[in-house]
Formats: structure tokens, C-alpha cells, sequence
């Protein structure tokens, strides 16, 4: 799989490090927040313990990556890929901006696209499988930009899926927007 302790992506203006131990309670406190927690699946809040928990189980698993999105060296973000199956070459793809100064702009699609680039092009998946609620429409908007496809909904999640191609077609559409210096994303 991938080396967590020394794997970076950077691209687009955005650098994507996998989360450290340090870091796990900056990470239980920004997903703990109303307004991210409200979005999430699973919407409970959660311990430290808990916390612990997840992060030992993610970083011992093949089939999950979580990391930070810098934006000028500052973490402002979660990202994840998640049920990594090469074999079918899917995954399931998530995403929040915690520092709200970088919502509602283009630095979301920088992050997911970096994102996109290492499902893609680093792990050799074929498909992005993603689910979000039927009321966030700002996510519905998001994702089709992103040139993600309906497939299906159930109650009241929507289920998307995203292949190379349609991606490749949403990020050249908004790559002129995205001239970001990168000479900022420097290791630590």
C-alpha cells in the first residue's frame, strides 16, 4: 500500500499528508464542530477514546488513508479515501474544509482534485463511489463540478460515482482557475 509516514501529494496548491497521532485531537475537534458533524453519516460526537481508536485502526488498514490538506503550510482540511478495493479499483472518497476563510471558493476543488489525482493516478482506481445527504445541495453542486454522476438514491442519501474520464473533462474546466504558486507546499 502506501507509506504513511512519508507520503505527500502536492498539487493544484494544496498539499494532502496523512494524519499523524500529534495531530488526531486538532482532527476530533474540528469533526466534532455542529457545522461539520451535521454533515457526516454518522453525525455523534466523538471521544478521545474513540478518536484513538479510529486513528490505530485506519493507520493499520490497507483500505483506508485519511490525511491533512495544507493551504500555505496551514492545515485547513480532512480528506480521506476510504474502502480502497484494487481489485475492483474503486474507493469511496471524503472530504471537509474545517478553516471556513477556505469554504465556498476554489480551494475545496484544489483539495478534491489532488484527491482525485492520487485515487486516480497514484492507486490506479477506475472508479470514486461517494453518498451525501439529499438536502446538502451546496455537496450536490460540488460533486457534479467535480463530474460526479447520480446513480442512485435511497431515503434521503444520494449515491454518486465519479470515473477517470468525467473527471479528467471537470478538472480541465476549472485547471484555469487553479494557478496557485506551489513553491509554499514545502516539507515541514
Amino acid at each position: 500500500m502506501i507509506d504513511k509516514l512519508t507520503f505527500s501529494f502536492a498539487r493544484y496548491g494544496v498539499m494532502l499528508k496523512p494524519i499523524q497521532h500529534t495531530q488526531i485531537e486538532m482532527v476530533r475537534q474540528w469533526r466534532n464542530t455542529p457545522r461539520i458533524r451535521s454533515l457526516m453519516l454518522d453525525s455523534s460526537e466523538i471521544s478521545a477514546e474513540q478518536q484513538v481508536a479510529w486513528f490505530e485502526r485506519v493507520w493499520a488498514s490497507e483500505q483506508q488513508l485519511y490525511m491533512l490538506i495544507y493551504f500555505k503550510q496551514k492545515p485547513i482540511g480532512v480528506t480521506s479515501l476510504t474502502a480502497i478495493d484494487k481489485v475492483i479499483g474503486c474507493c469511496e472518497p471524503g472530504m471537509y474544509i474545517y478553516d471556513q476563510q477556505y469554504q465556498g471558493n476554489i480551494i475545496p476543488f484544489c483539495a478534491a482534485f489532488a484527491l482525485n489525482d492520487v485515487a486516480f493516478e497514484q492507486f490506479g482506481l477506475t472508479q470514486l463511489r461517494g453518498k451525501i445527504f439529499e438536502s446538502n445541495q451546496a455537496s450536490m453542486r460540488f460533486h457534479k463540478a467535480c463530474g460526479y454522476q447520480v446513480t442512485n438514491q435511497q431515503e434521503d442519501l444520494v449515491y454518486l460515482t465519479l470515473n477517470q474520464t468525467d473527471y479528467q473533462i471537470a478538472r480541465d474546466r476549472m485547471k484555469r482557475f487553479m494557478r496557485f504558486d506551489s513553491a509554499h507546499l514545502t516539507e515541514d
